[in-house]
């Protein structure tokens, strides 16, 4: 029986590779020049996490986790899941170790899988790949660090070669002006809900604010019929705010206020933000994120040493999704394959040393290769040498009276001249 990838995930080809490592290099290049370190989590976490921080009542955590089983589990093993976001893993591995404790402020990233129990679509699998942000502590409680993540996610998105895409904000405000934001919202809706659908009469009473990004015609409709504005807001939340949208201003980041924004996800307060790329069909967004204070403390990390919240900040973009943006926009990265020197063995009995020599470049940092199918014409070795992408071939062979002979063959150009046996790396060298 012939076996394929499972459902909803992909195989990164050698030809593909190219792309994303450009994508990462990007990233962590930025990554570094704003003060980030890398954290890395495992792809597996206790299910418990994801409940207590992104809510019990979210699709994600109703519909959308895929739990590990072991045949080996006992009593003493929790549930466990493969992760779905990466926000939440940060939290307990700051918390678990203590990070607080040290830094002021930890400014951390991430890259690698994600995991949901996804419907397949283009731009929406069960196991997808993320880079993210996040930025925690004492220090993170400030409007100022609010606009610098958003503009680092941009930035990134610039870096990569990604164009026409919108920056698109809002503000939940305090915790306490969320949940007044949800009771002014269920009360607009208490008497348009019985017209809607199933689905959205079990998100107005799960959780009301997926109804604002609800893709349902009718419900589409009674939502933009509210005027929703920052009424939710206090006088602290609206200060805010505003401090965050000076600090993208002074910045120079384009952005547009959309108050029916608010990210599904139970633990956000204050800002919350998404990117958007035209040209990507219904799965558009290329990332969001937004402040998530308090999470630290709900997750048992609060350090009673110190009587303020714990801040936190944070985005993820979709790998994915940037790499469809930038081949819909025609900045699809080249992915030829690129090797310094193949060497051709001109006669099988100089296999041995053909394969000495590949060494001797590997040996000084060349990328070298040879072909291994045995007594092959010279031909089909020179037709692998460009399958490889090699600049340059080496011919180890023998002259017309049977002596050894070197030579070296530019691919671009053609053109063949004879390799001195002495110092061959450095001449090889020479030409790159």
């Amino acid at each position: 029986m012939k076996i394929s990838s499972p459902r909803g995930t992909s195989d990164i080809l050698p030809d593909q590779i190219a792309a994303w490592q450009s994508l990462e290099t990007t990233a962590r290049t930025l990554f570094r020049t704003y003060g980030y370190s890398e954290l890395r989590t495992p792809v597996f976490e206790e299910t418990g996490l994801f409940k207590r921080s992104l809510g019990e009542t979210t699709e994600v955590v109703n519909k959308q986790l895929l739990e590990v089983k072991s045949q080996r589990a006992d009593a003493q093993d929790a549930g466990f899941c493969l992760r779905p976001e990466g926000t939440a893993p940060v939290v307990r591995a700051y918390n678990q170790h203590g990070l607080g404790r040290e830094e002021f402020l930890s400014k951390l990233f991430y890259v690698g899988p994600m995991f949901r129990g996804e419907r397949p679509q283009k731009g929406r699998l069960r196991q997808f790949h993320q880079i993210g942000a996040e930025a925690i502590g004492r220090g993170a409680d400030h409007p100022l660090l609010d606009a610098e993540i958003m503009a680092l996610a941009v930035n990134i998105l610039k870096s990569a070669g990604v164009s026409d895409f919108k920056l698109k904000i809002n503000s939940l405000g305090s915790a306490e002006d969320k949940q007044n934001f949800a009771q002014w919202l269920r009360d607009e809706l208490k008497d348009k809900i019985g017209h809607l659908s199933d689905t959205c009469k079990d998100q107005y009473e799960r959780n009301v604010f997926r109804l604002l990004d609800s893709k349902d015609a009718a419900c589409r409709e009674v939502i933009n019929g509210l005027d929703i504005g920052t009424r939710h807001l206090s006088a602290s939340g609206a200060a805010y705010f505003q401090r965050v949208r000076e600090g993208l201003d002074r910045l120079g980041i384009a952005y547009e206020v959309s108050a029916q924004l608010v990210r599904g996800l139970d633990y956000y307060t204050h800002t919350v933000f998404e990117i958007s790329c035209a040209g990507l069909g219904a799965q558009d967004a290329l990332g969001a994120g937004g402040r998530y204070n308090g999470l630290i403390e709900q997750l048992d990390g609060g350090d009673r040493r110190f009587p303020q919240t714990i801040g936190a900040i944070g985005f993820a973009l979709g790998m994915e999704r940037i790499l469809l943006a930038l081949e819909a926009q025609g900045r699809a990265v080249q992915t030829k394959r690129s090797l310094d020197v193949f060497v051709v063995c001109g006669k099988a009995v100089l296999e041995r040393e053909t394969f000495a020599l590949v060494d001797s470049f590997r040996r000084e940092g060349i990328a070298a290769d040879m072909d291994f199918g045995g007594e092959r014409p010279v031909k089909k070795q020179f037709e692998q040498a460009d399958r490889l992408g090699a600049r340059f071939t080496v011919i180890l062979g023998e002259d017309d009276a049977g002596a050894a002979s070197l030579s070296v063959k530019d691919m671009a150009t053609g053109i063949q001249r004879p390799l001195s046996p002495e110092n061959m790396a450095g001449q090889i060298k020479n030409m790159l």
